[in-house]
């Protein structure tokens, strides 16, 4: 799919694969009452990011680009499951200056600010992530997109909004992450990678629930899931399996909170019951 427009409209379902690009100059976008709306209020009202998770039996890794119009984010954290210690940078900028969320299939994005830096050079097969602070590369990766098939999928939201979303689970990373002061191969150290890009005209007040898992069972199959509430709703559904890169629709789900740190997330039909 060359665009995610058709005629000024989202083409909204599941695709094969992510668009080419996402420009909004080809997005008609008006009032409930049909009135357009146009300029720095149509672009204030676009809201846009990308979000990389990496993470392996000891370690949870995450860093975003963020622009929500209004103001630019860029952050990275690691947490540590046995110490419960976490390293976390994080950043904003009014207006967004220099923050750039690439909508093409390939292309740079990237936050700035000093001498913080989050970089994502999106390839055909895959990504180069850079996390930098000065001098000091505090993560950089190949992730490879190659293996896995694509959840892509756009939503309609509000009376005239829509939600487009691009995840994938479970995929190869090589490269290094900074922890205490010492270089962890990311590969060696069996951590898996799982991306999320969304973008849209997004509801102005919104809370939603969400579980994204990347990681490999007893037969040594690798398994991704990604379920949610609260958001791609309307239509269709975000929520998937992967098993081994292949790709299956799960149906809506409800997040139920049980105790303090506890979670039940199970569907209507109860095919999915979960306790986490």
């Amino acid at each position: 799919m060359k665009s995610l427009f058709e005629q000024g409209k989202p083409q909204y379902g599941r695709f094969e694969r992510a668009p080419q690009c996402i420009d909004i100059k080809n997005f008609s976008y008006t009032t409930p009452f049909k009135k357009n709306i146009t300029g720095l209020k149509k672009q204030l009202h676009y809201k846009q990011f990308q979000f990389m998770s990496f993470n392996n039996s000891q370690y949870m890794i995450g860093l975003a680009i963020v622009d929500l119009g209004w103001v630019g984010h860029g952050f990275f954290y690691c947490y540590d499951l046995q110490t419960q210690k976490v390293f976390e940078l994080s950043y904003l900028r009014p207006f967004a200056k220099d923050t750039h969320v690439c909508s093409h299939r390939v292309g740079t994005s990237y936050f700035k600010k000093g001498k913080f830096l989050v970089q994502i050079d999106k390839q055909l097969n895959g990504r180069q992530v850079l996390v930098q602070q000065g001098s000091q590369v505090l993560f950089k990766a190949w992730v490879d997109q190659e293996t896995v098939e694509p959840l892509a999928l756009c939503t309609p939201t509000g009376v005239s909004g829509w939600t487009y979303t691009h995840k994938q689970t479970t995929l190869p990373v090589t490269g290094n992450v900074l922890i205490n002061k010492q270089s962890v191969d990311l590969k060696a150290q069996q951590f898996m990678a799982a991306i999320d890009d969304t973008c849209g005209m997004l509801r102005p007040e919104t809370a939603w629930h969400w579980l994204s898992l990347s990681g490999v069972d007893t037969a040594g199959q690798r398994l991704g899931l990604n379920l949610a509430t609260g958001v791609n709703e309307t239509f269709s559904t975000e929520n998937s399996l992967w098993q081994n890169g292949k790709i299956t629709e799960l149906p809506a789900v409800l997040f139920e909170r049980t105790a303090k740190d506890q979670w039940r997330i199970f569907s209507a039909s109860g095919d999915i019951d979960l306790k986490v």
